[in-house]
């Protein structure tokens, strides 16, 4: 958020606050020629407190704030916001395979997709996001709403799934299906580190994609190379007697295919970075801009009205 604003005025704020100070000090002074003339400060004391000559710094702090906002309003202020929109419905296919527990991006693949995920739906505004899971198999997690923490709080509950596989085909079906009943642009972000290896064929779930205009944005994690991983962190009870796990290569060539066939995109993950990207690659960054000229008289006036209390009140200056 940035506020922008002419500085046309600016040496009619500085002569302003110049004159505050000027008339501060005079009214001081005066005051202080006041209460000497009436002389008996024991009584003084009493009423007002030991603080006689002052008078109080408060009211001035207010009106040079007032002012201040006063000359701000007149130099055309340009209050500036950027934001992610999209005039589409999502549906989030997270692969959690086992494989998504390598811990190459730590603390694992699967808790750095939901996070990045998390904060990726915690930028949007009214959008409808669902979201589904693959391992063997598909599962669908969420039908797509746009309550956000409906969300992020489905996107934290997932976690390793059966039967062993990965089943991409599968899970992009089960997507479309989500999707039948939007009337806005359809867009599927799939999150895998693997290759299609049972359930539907690939290229039969792009027809499906296809035929019900929806694009991918396919986002592949991990190595593109087999690799072993030794003394793999697992959820409880979960095969706890494996310690090593062989895990297949990251199918670009199918990822690439998925996206082209769609007109979506694809992306390969090197970071954190690269991931926030990717996902943000479905959106439109838009800037809005608010003049907040009424916002800033009004406050002004409550500025004053403040002071002006304050001045007949408890900092008034004697008489």
């Amino acid at each position: 958020m940035e506020l922008t604003f002419s500085y046309k005025y600016a040496n009619l704020l500085i002569l302003l606050v110049g004159l505050i100070i000027i008339l501060y000090l005079l009214s001081k002074h005066s005051a202080k020629k006041r209460v000497l003339r009436f002389g008996n400060f024991e009584v003084l004391e009493k009423v007002i407190g030991r603080k006689i000559l002052g008078v109080g710094i408060v009211p001035i702090i207010l009106r040079t704030i007032a002012f201040t906002l006063i000359v701000i309003a007149i130099s055309d202020p340009v209050l500036i916001y950027g934001q992610y929109v999209a005039n589409t419905d999502f549906v989030l296919v997270v692969d959690t395979s086992s494989s998504m527990l390598t811990p190459d991006y730590p603390p694992n693949r699967l808790e750095v997709a939901k996070e990045v995920a998390i904060d990726w739906v915690k930028e949007l505004e009214n959008t409808k996001i669902g979201i589904v899971t693959f391992a063997g198999k598909s599962y669908v997690k969420l039908q797509p709403t746009s309550e956000t923490d409906t969300i992020v709080n489905k996107l934290k509950d997932i976690s390793l799934e059966f039967p062993a596989g990965t089943a991409i085909g599968e899970a992009l079906v089960t997507s479309t299906a989500l999707l039948a009943d939007s009337k806005k642009n359809r867009t599927v972000i799939l999150i895998t580190d693997g290759r299609n290896n049972v359930g539907v064929p690939v290229n039969d779930s792009i027809e499906t994609l296809v035929s019900n205009h929806i694009r991918v944005i396919a986002i592949g994690i991990g190595s593109v190379e087999n690799i072993t991983i030794t003394n793999i962190t697992r959820p409880e009870g979960v095969n706890e007697n494996a310690t090593i796990a062989e895990f297949p290569d990251l199918d670009e060539a199918t990822l690439q295919n998925i996206a082209n066939k769609t007109r979506g995109l694809y992306f390969k993950i090197l970071n954190k970075t690269s991931f926030e990207e990717a996902m943000k690659a479905g959106l439109e960054y838009k800037k809005s801009t608010i003049r907040p000229v009424t916002y800033l008289l009004l406050l002004a006036c409550a500025v004053l009205l403040i002071e002006w209390a304050l001045e007949i009140t408890k900092y008034r200056a004697l008489p």
